[in-house]
């Protein structure tokens, strides 16, 4: 079955020229990183996972940049497993596409269905599922980045409604079966931070989230995402990154909506990090 765009012309341009324009600003805004990654002629050998924001590109573009540009340095994977955050509440809790392909205006991706199989064999928490896939945006703007960077992958992609501390480890535990199984894998990982509070407020509750996800502590997360109330809006994608065998994490860039539209008064956080493990 093919999954075809439904946030296309709103989140990012429906043209694939301007589309190609849009994502080469991405990488060279002020907020990018500015520069533009090279085709990789180097193979992944190793996992990396990237955290990216989802909101249209004109808000958070410019920060998911970031990681896509670190990725590309590290190699072109020949699997790319999506994490994302399931919006509307349709579909499973934890809904695997297992079959056919992603259209964009940027052309089609191919869905590893093989892999999407192993998983759908090994962990009984995970169901193949169209219905959280098909209205939700989380993963769909990540796919022209990914074709932007890459030539040729595969894509896994996971919808994750919120769910507890356990069923994130039992699918983390599964994805370790499956990097095992094909080490040249780049898993991107979709949320957004705070939602709808004034630039500061943003801010302070971002930095929170974020250092207990940089210091890699999953049970500090759920803990101060409730606490503080922050509406983060992927918790359950980042805590199985979270329960994942990666050793260390950066933070690439954050800022809030505030800092690209100038209205500072109610914003949503946007940050972009990298996970890395020993060859």
């Amino acid at each position: 079955m093919m999954r075809r765009p439904v946030v296309s012309g709103v989140f990012y341009p429906s043209d694939p020229d301007l589309l190609k324009s849009s994502l080469q600003s991405c990488f060279l805004g002020s907020f990018g990183p500015g520069h533009i990654p090279p085709v990789s002629e180097k193979k992944l050998s190793v996992p990396v996972a990237i955290v990216v924001p989802h909101a249209g590109y004109i808000y958070s573009g410019q920060i998911a940049a970031h990681a896509y540009a670190e990725a590309a340095a590290k190699g072109a994977p020949e699997l790319v497993v999506l994490l994302g955050t399931n919006h509307t509440g349709f579909g499973a809790s934890v809904g695997v596409w297992n079959n056919g392909s992603w259209r964009t205006p940027l052309g089609e991706v191919s869905v590893a269905e093989e892999e999407a199989n192993l998983l759908l064999r090994d962990c009984n928490v995970v169901s193949a599922d169209y219905d959280s896939h098909l209205s939700e945006h989380s993963i769909e703007v990540q796919i022209p980045f990914l074709q932007y960077v890459f030539e040729t992958f595969k894509i896994l992609p996971i919808s994750l409604k919120p769910v507890p501390h356990e069923v994130s480890k039992e699918l983390a535990n599964a994805l370790e079966m499956l990097l095992k199984r094909r080490p040249s894998t780049l898993v991107v990982v979709t949320t957004d931070l705070n939602h709808y509070e004034n630039h500061n407020t943003t801010l302070k509750k971002d930095d929170s989230a974020l250092k207990a996800i940089l210091e890699r502590r999953v049970a500090d997360l759920y803990k101060t995402v409730v606490h503080e109330k922050i509406t983060m809006c992927g918790v359950s994608p980042v805590a199985t990154l979270l329960c994942m065998d990666f050793t260390t994490a950066r933070l690439l860039s954050h800022k809030t909506s505030g800092d690209i539209t100038g209205d500072r008064s109610k914003t949503v956080g946007y940050a972009s990090l990298i996970f890395e493990r020993s060859s």
